[in-house]
């Protein structure tokens, strides 16, 4: 069992490092209202904590260029993610496996971030426990991933990522989960972590989204037909353009209190803990 883990994991790295060499994330993932909604949700955290910041799983440092509270450090599986960070605010960076952060001494760090990382772990209680030996006392660790309702997923399939010329070994895609608000908090307090806030965001998808949605898919039907990528992409386009726009309406008329009561609890879940 142990020998077929450590074969999936392999796997799963190197998939991550394609993903790192091929894959624009954050110019593709924030321009979109999740991302949008997403970016401002971390950033207001990132904006109250004071000392040095550690982000796991940080991608191309997008959060490390925004934070101004200290030294900034950051690890990720994938060491052609780490070659395109940039230096735009002095960083230190660090080739890491999450649920495996005994590479640092412990209480390293005054703050943590990890954001839409754990989702891809298949040891989950690994990574806080890893948060809560690198975290110092007093600090905080703020911790984001996938929300779901009924089933949780598990491997899902590629998407959009073969266009950008990446594959990957494993037979059902790749791991991608997703946790409930108290799930999270329970595992944080496995690890010795204190709850200090736990909830959920991006709530305004839960409505910006529903009419896109039901095109979107339209489109995909007809697309069955057509088997064309260039009516794929415009399809997607559209969504996230039409869910942009609804969301600013509803902003800017203030219809969005109201619709936000409807929809209460977000597409993420998150976690503020303290050590």
């Amino acid at each position: 069992m142990a020998k077929k883990m450590n074969q999936i994991k392999q796997t799963l790295k190197k998939f991550y490092e394609e993903v790192g060499l091929k894959y624009p994330e954050e110019d593709v993932v924030f321009r979109t209202l999740r991302g949008i909604l997403r970016k401002k949700f971390v950033l207001s955290y990132l904006n109250r904590f004071k000392g040095s910041l550690l982000d796991i799983g940080c991608n191309r440092g997008m959060y490390l260029d925004e934070y101004n509270g200290g030294v900034c450090f950051g690890v990720d599986l994938s060491l052609n993610v780490l070659e395109k960070v940039h230096q735009n605010n002095p960083k230190h960076l660090i080739v890491a496996d999450a649920e495996r952060l005994q590479c640092f001494k412990s209480e390293s760090f005054d703050n943590i971030l990890c954001s839409e990382v754990l989702e891809h772990c298949l040891n989950p209680d690994a990574v806080f426990q890893s948060i809560a030996h690198v975290l110092r006392t007093n600090g905080y660790a703020l911790l984001t991933t996938p929300n779901y309702n009924r089933q949780r997923p598990k491997w899902i399939g590629l998407g959009s990522l073969p266009q950008f010329g990446i594959d990957c070994d494993c037979e059902d895609g790749y791991f991608h989960t997703a946790y409930r608000p108290e799930e999270l908090a329970e595992m944080a307090k496995n690890a010795g972590l204190k709850i200090v806030e736990v909830g959920t965001l991006e709530k305004d998808v839960k409505y910006a989204a529903k009419i896109p949605a039901a095109i979107f898919l339209t489109g995909n039907a007809v697309n069955k037909l057509l088997h064309s990528k260039r009516f794929e992409n415009a399809n997607k386009a559209f969504f996230n353009k039409l869910t942009l726009f609804i969301y600013n309406i509803a902003r800017i008329t203030g219809l969005n209190k109201i619709l936000l009561k409807l929809f209460p609890e977000g597409v993420r879940s998150y976690v503020l803990m303290q050590k």
